[in-house]
């Protein structure tokens, strides 16, 4: 590792040397208008840019725009998402104005949009031999406002499976890349890159579940950290699915890379943006209660008598005093209210380019007490100090304070809002409101009063965080027809969580409970990611018989580097009032470090011939202080062709813009958890000395990463000049060596070993289609449909099968590890006395996902869009229902002749179809004319917007839950869809401004 760390230093200081100085150069200016070539419109915010200085502009809002370039021959690129790129010769002498007005056309298959292909590479897509989707800014936050960028995603990447963990303020989503990546024991969620950082997208545990006594951190609720990115900074997101695109990422790929890029300043004059977003969010699909009437009591508490009667006299009671509620909408029915701020300003010449900006967001949940604030900096800085180095700097700092309540699981301890709500009855209100006082009494129908829980237990969770990147990019050598750069980047991530669990000391579950009354967890968690990589890339243009041929080579290292820090404190046995633990009955505590050291070699070589067959190869050398061999490096290759037959001579069809079969190949690795390759000795005493027991785990001496195959092909169509464009993908992946655990012989008084035992196959299909139905001067219509599926297969397994039950019990539902079974299929018991044992009864992955998007531009000045997303056969446990009808509240427990409705018996009476249709986004906007905005401000405003926004407005689904995408256990790889009284989510309505200056 040290010989690695000194070869990352000895390229640090040859970029050094090898830096010069800036040129001087005779220039000459070029201005002019850029326009839409169907409508004629003025197209404001398109870049104009020259790559030899790396100079450009942008257009403003009445599409015009200036630039100054070395007078001689030059090319300009006219380029902005959404429109097919020209590149534009420009000639003439030291001192002259040249006009060159232009003309965009339309780009729906998004043909020159660049995609990452390496470390220090792009290439446009065109010529990609991968599936790449890729989120423009425009996508992601121009028409909706989402609080956190996964649920931006939702519905919006083909191959892509999101869930949430609750509809709770602040997000917590887990998200499928291509189906199961990993049975446990590997990354299960995709590696995120932010301006080449290597970002922790870690959950930051508050220790919740250790007072809720339920699943351990993976349901203690609480979000995962791309909560802390502002969506309003974001420029692309690019998404790498599979292996052969995720390859040149090596070991840390096997779940799929997602890549960010912030927003950076262009050369033009400043402009300042000001959004201001308000308005409010409620419950998207309550479910209802039973109605209560002295006939149904005596019916549901036919053998108590006793009980039958109190409830009765309890029921009569309420109805008297006119505190009858329904509990449901006392609890969930709040409004809440959304608020959202950003300012940016961004600009710069030819030589400096910054982008600065700010942004307030807040949002308040549907339960009381609960609720989201983020508030986010962010300055980046690209500074060009001469043709030959370049440098690039991104910062951001970003604080967030969440409050998420207490839903989900518990088990007997009275701390989870919705498990106290399943059992009880509407009529309870009279007995568990508030008191005038201020205090609430305690309820004899669950171990706490839900609004006593709402209002006096805190579970709280505060985060800084400081990213940092850096690159610096020199040109070694340059001539007309080869280009030698040295690319350095480097970044950190630092997150800073502060967390506290409280519940005061007169509760009613902490004064029953077998320890102390009042309990309170304080947490305290430090991550900080740092990571280095240096590249070479050479580039040299060839003219053969064959025709022009551009190589692009890449070699590389790269080294990154991972350590948790965590302490968390817990007081039992509280003074009233107190969350101090300094004067508890009794203190308990724990520590937790993580130190990992990843580092890589790469290398890749590009071959475009004429944009006609392009070929990529590579592979990468990793190693890392999670493998079991530290100093053993495992090679990742890559390869890819595409060929674009439309750019042939013989082509002759003028209406068919692109033909492009494709294949592509590669493997990535999935390393283990930190810990699992340790075996750890037991701590004892010895008559009056200390000892060690040995240890009860052990490692397979032949551990390797885990290592996923994939194997693609495709073919892309772009017709009618872009107007339409279809992509379709088929995908075999393959991961082998998944790791599990072994349980040897009782005799061998080892419980478990670490091994390589599995093999899961992944076979899928995206289809992408993308229209522009149709294009008027004052009407265009952009359609776009997207359509994937997944199944997953357990191909090989080395050890024997075995159930794992989603919760305590069996008739819970399992999954099944088992050679030729689905690892997400279903498991449970149906009522067949001739069937005893579980057999599979439905599964967690859809039969196939569609998503419709449309967007209208219509009268000049308004535009409307909306995205409507299709989930289709899968299946979920709904345990919230279980619980609700042992409380006897479901809304049909009774039928119309108060009968009870009986389930179907075992697993399948709670097994429910979890299809669903969602409105995921919709939004309208009008945006003041620039006649008028030149009449009413002179030339101060350059475009002023008005609209209304709604995210996750309807849903229809025969679910008999809040959501079918939520999840209990958080991000377990095979347990995607458990609902045990989560947080209901939310729909969202905003009013919209925007100002440009």
């Amino acid at each position: 590792m040290k010989h690695s760390y000194k070869l990352l230093k000895w390229i640090i200081v040859f970029c050094v040397i090898s830096l010069s100085g800036q040129l001087s150069y005779a220039q000459m200016t070029v201005s002019g208008t850029i326009s839409d070539a169907a409508t004629g419109e003025a197209l404001t915010g398109i870049t104009v840019f020259h790559a030899a200085t790396n100079t450009g502009t942008s257009s403003g809002i009445d599409g015009e725009y200036t630039l100054q370039v070395p007078s001689g021959t030059v090319t300009l690129r006219f380029s902005s998402i959404g429109f097919l790129t020209r590149n534009i010769d420009v000639t003439g002498s030291d001192g002259d104005s040249i006009t060159l007005d232009v003309e965009l056309q339309s780009d729906v298959a998004n043909l020159d949009e660049l995609v990452v292909t390496g470390l220090a590479s792009t290439v446009r897509r065109s010529n990609l031999a991968n599936s790449v989707s890729s989120i423009s800014a425009e996508r992601l936050t121009g028409n909706s406002d989402p609080q956190t960028l996964d649920r931006a995603l939702q519905g919006k990447i083909p191959g892509v499976q999101i869930n949430s963990y609750s509809g709770a303020p602040g997000g917590g989503f887990n998200v499928q890349l291509r189906g199961v990546s990993t049975l446990g024991a590997g990354a299960s969620q995709p590696l995120y890159i932010i301006d080449g950082v290597y970002v922790n997208n870690n959950v930051l545990t508050t220790g919740r579940s250790t007072v809720s006594q339920a699943g351990g951190t993976t349901q203690d609720g609480a979000a995962n950290r791309l909560a802390d990115l502002n969506p309003d900074d974001i420029e692309s997101v690019e998404i790498l699915k599979g292996a052969s695109a995720a390859a040149i990422y090596g070991q840390r790929a096997n779940a799929g890379v997602v890549i960010i890029t912030t927003k950076q300043g262009r050369s033009g004059a400043t402009q300042v943006s000001l959004k201001q977003d308000a308005g409010f969010n409620n419950a998207l699909n309550l479910l209802g209660r039973t109605e209560w009437t002295e006939e149904r009591i005596d019916i549901f508490y036919g053998n108590n008598p006793a009980r039958a009667e109190l409830e009765k006299q309890r029921l009569n009671s309420a109805i008297a005093n006119g505190n009858v509620r329904d509990l449901e909408q006392e609890i969930y029915g709040h409004t809440g209210v959304v608020r959202n701020t950003q300012l940016s300003v961004s600009g710069g010449d030819e030589n400096t380019r910054f982008f600065v900006s700010g942004g307030l967001n807040s949002e308040d949940g549907i339960v009381r007490n609960t609720g989201f604030d983020r508030r986010s900096l962010r300055a980046n800085l690209e500074h060009t100090i001469s043709p030959q180095f370049r440098v690039n700097s991104s910062s951001s700092y970003i604080h967030t304070d969440s409050r998420r309540g207490f839903t989900g699981n518990q088990n007997n301890t009275g701390g989870s809002i919705g498990y106290s709500l399943a059992f009880h009855p509407n009529y309870a209100y009279d007995i568990i409101r508030q008191n005038e006082d201020g205090s609430f009494n305690d309820t004899p129908y669950f171990g706490e009063n839900p609004l006593r829980l709402i209002e006096v237990a805190e579970n709280t969770q505060k985060v800084n965080r400081f990213l940092q990147s850096l690159s610096l990019e020199s040109i070694l050598y340059n001539n007309d027809q080869s280009i030698f750069t040295l690319n350095l980047r480097g970044g950190l991530d630092y997150t800073n969580s502060k967390s506290m669990i409280y519940f005061p000391e007169f509760m009613q579950f902490q004064r029953t409970s077998a320890t102390f009354p009042g309990d309170v967890i304080h947490s305290a968690e430090e991550v900080l990611n740092t990571n280095l990589q240096a590249v070479l890339l050479y580039n040299t243009n060839l003219n053969t018989d064959f025709g022009h041929v551009d190589l692009t080579t890449q070699v590389g290292a790269t080294r990154f580097e991972q350590q948790i820090s965590l302490d968390r404190i817990r007081g039992q046995g509280l003074l009233p009032g107190q969350t101090n633990v300094g004067n508890a009955a009794q203190v308990t505590s724990a520590q937790n470090n993580v130190d990992i050291t990843d580092f890589g070699l790469f290398a890749q070589q590009e071959v475009n011939f004429a944009d006609r067959v392009i070929a990529t190869v590579g592979g990468r050398w990793d190693k890392s202080t999670l493998n079991l061999d530290v100093d053993q490096y495992y090679f990742y290759p890559k390869a890819s062709i595409a060929i674009n037959v439309t750019n042939f001579d013989f082509w002759e069809t003028d209406w068919v813009t692109q033909l492009k079969p494709r294949i592509a190949y590669g493997e990535t690795g999935g390393l283990p958890n930190f810990g699992s390759i340790f075996s750890s000795l037991g701590g004892t005493n010895i008559g009056d000395l200390g000892g060690a027991t040995a240890p009860g785990t052990d490692v397979d001496p032949d551990l390797k990463p885990e290592r996923a195959k994939e194997l693609e092909y495709g073919i892309d169509i772009s017709l009618f000049n872009g107007r339409a464009s279809l992509e379709f993908t088929r995908y075999n992946k393959t991961i082998e060596d998944l790791i599990l655990g072994l349980q040897p012989s009782p005799a061998t008084g080892v419980s478990n070993v670490t091994t390589n035992a599995a093999e899961l196959e992944n076979i899928g299909t995206e289809i992408g289609l993308n229209l522009i139905p149709f294009q008027r001067e004052n009407f265009v219509w952009n359609s776009g449909i997207l359509w994937w599926t997944n199944r997953s297969e357990i191909t090989n397994l080395a050890i024997p099968p075995r159930t794992n039950t989603f919760y305590a019990s069996p008739n819970f539902g399992a999954s099944r590890i088992e050679e030729g079974v689905s690892p997400t299929a279903i498991y449970g018991f149906i009522p067949d006395p001739d069937v005893t044992d579980q057999v599979e009864i439905g599964d967690l992955q859809p039969d196939f996902q569609m998503s419709f998007s449309n967007e209208f531009t219509f009268l000049r000045n308004f535009s409307a869009s909306f995205l409507i997303h299709w989930s289709q056969g899968a299946e979920g446990i709904n345990l919230s229902e279980l619980l609700t009808d042992s409380g006897g509240n479901t809304p049909d427990f009774f039928d119309s002749n108060n009968n009870r409705v009986q389930r179907e018996g075992g697993t399948l009476s709670y097994l429910e179809d979890a299809s669903y249709v969602k409105l995921r986004e919709a939004s309208l906007y009008y945006s003041l004319p620039a006649s008028v905005l030149q009449r009413l401000t002179g030339n101060t405003v350059n475009n002023a917007r008005f609209g209304i926004t709604g995210t996750n407005l309807l849903m229809f689904t025969d679910y008999q839950g809040y959501d079918p995408e939520v999840n209990a256990t958080g991000r377990n790889a095979l347990g995607t869809r458990v609902d045990i009284t989560p947080y209901p989510s939310t729909r969202k309505v905003l009013f919209s401004v925007q100002v440009d200056f």
